[in-house]
């Protein structure tokens, strides 16, 4: 998404009086929702839209832990700090996984949620 995105998202907000967090925080979530869909995935993911820009980015969350026993959900603490030294046993860890079709996916999620919204 671009800037396009969030201008169309501000035309609604003024069109409308749907606030702009509140569609862009609706869009988020469908978006994870379209993520796990899409990519067969029941990890912890979030998704972020930046307000000023449009970019999004997906983010692969997992617990920090002593002995892994889910690789989807769990990562251990020496490959952690192999990142940041400063991770400690229970802190979460994001990696970046946004895929490179996303852009797609998103911008058909984008748009089943502003529809389903402005209803």
């Amino acid at each position: 998404m671009n800037k396009e995105f969030i201008q169309a998202v501000e035309d609604l907000e003024r069109e409308k009086s749907i606030s702009k967090d509140l569609l862009v925080e609706a869009i988020e979530s469908a978006l994870v929702s379209a993520y796990k869909k899409n990519y067969g995935t029941s990890q912890n993911v979030r998704v972020n839209i930046d307000r000023e820009t449009g970019d999004i980015d997906v983010f692969m969350r997992k617990d920090i832990v002593e002995e892994v026993t889910d690789p989807f959900i769990e990562v251990s603490v020496e490959e952690a700090k192999e990142i940041d030294p400063t991770y400690e046993i229970g802190d979460i860890i994001e990696y970046q996984v946004t895929p490179m079709d996303f852009g797609r996916i998103a911008a058909q999620t984008a748009k089943q949620v502003v529809v389903q919204r402005i209803r």
